[in-house]
C-alpha cells in the first residue's frame, strides 16, 4: 500500500515538472526575423564557339534602377589570343570577361485595404 502511494507520488510529480516544462516554453520570445533576399546573377553572352560579349553598361544600370544592389564582380572567362607571327613569339593577349552578382530585399505582397468604407444597403 505504501509503495502504491509512492508510485502515485511520483507520477504526479512527474506529470508536474511536464506540464511546467510545456508551459515554461510558450512564454518564449519568438525567433529572429531575417530579411528574405533575392539574388541575381549577369554573365557574359557567347556569341560564338569560343566568343564572348561583355554584359552591357544598360543591362547594369537597367538591374540598379530596378532595386539591384551589386554585390560582387569577379572574373568569369578568360580568353586569351595570340597575336603575331610565329616568327616573333606570337604573344598572347587575355580578355577577361567579368560576371555580375546582385541581390535585393525580397518584396512581400500584401493586401490593398480601402479606406473608403463599404455602401450601406
Amino acid at each position: 500500500m505504501v509503495c502504491m502511494k509512492r508510485i502515485m507520488v511520483l507520477g504526479l510529480m512527474v506529470l508536474m515538472a511536464a506540464v511546467a516544462i510545456v508551459w515554461a516554453q510558450q512564454g518564449k520570445a519568438p525567433a529572429a526575423v531575417y530579411a528574405q533576399y533575392e539574388v541575381r546573377s549577369v554573365f557574359p553572352r557567347e556569341t560564338s564557339p569560343a566568343m564572348y560579349e561583355q554584359v552591357s553598361q544598360q543591362e547594369l544600370q537597367s538591374m540598379a534602377t530596378q532595386g539591384w544592389e551589386l554585390v560582387s564582380v569577379t572574373p568569369y572567362v578568360y580568353r586569351n589570343e595570340e597575336r603575331g607571327s610565329a616568327a616573333n613569339n606570337r604573344p598572347a593577349v587575355t580578355q577577361t570577361y567579368p560576371a555580375y552578382f546582385f541581390k535585393r530585399v525580397k518584396l512581400l505582397k500584401t493586401e490593398t485595404v480601402s479606406l473608403v468604407p463599404a455602401h450601406a444597403p
